[in-house]
């Protein structure tokens, strides 16, 4: 069986937590911390350091799923999650284009100093005002060979989708 590392990143509200909650085969380890200031109207909690889940692809793989934090404050701790990742699962919250700019950040952190294979998810597309993820990859700025998919963290067969387009893309950049 093989084991590997994956991060979950995106901005608070992304729904990073929702989605290793719909898909781990074990009751996540959620460290929660109570926000304070302008982000409340998102969610009353956020992720202080990490969220973490386990999920079987199948009966040889599976993925360790390491949720960031979406506040600033906890920067470094991708720095430590990132170490030893398979890939990288960004989300963005496609009914809030002003996430964009603090997740170009994040995607600019992968791109150079982790150099690992990601996805980024246009996540919520089930709500009315949801911008496609070709909205999303314009805004973002994400080439063209980055998957950039529709999802709904709720949905366990749409996350299972993102993970395995995830781990085909690991699979590609390997070789």
């Amino acid at each position: 069986m093989i084991t590997v590392k994956t991060l979950i990143t995106g901005d608070v509200g992304a729904g990073k937590t929702e989605f290793i909650r719909t898909v781990s085969d074990i009751d996540p380890v959620l460290i929660r911390e109570k926000v304070t200031g302008g982000s409340t109207r998102l969610e009353p909690e956020t992720a202080a350091a990490m969220d973490f889940g386990r999920v079987s692809l199948d009966d040889d793989l599976v993925l360790h799923l390491y949720g960031t934090t979406g506040l600033i404050r906890f920067d470094f701790i991708y720095d430590i999650l990132s170490t030893g990742i398979l890939g990288c699962v960004v989300l963005v919250d496609s009914t809030r284009l002003q996430t964009c700019p603090p997740t170009r950040r994040t995607v600019d952190f992968i791109e150079v100093v982790s150099d690992s294979p990601y996805v980024v998810v246009a996540n919520k597309q089930d709500a009315e005002d949801a911008f496609s993820a070709e909205d999303i990859r314009y805004v973002l700025s994400v080439a063209d060979d980055v998957p950039v998919l529709p999802c709904v963290a709720r949905n366990k067969e749409q996350v299972k989708e993102v993970l395995y387009t995830l781990f085909d893309r690991t699979l590609v950049s390997a070789n």
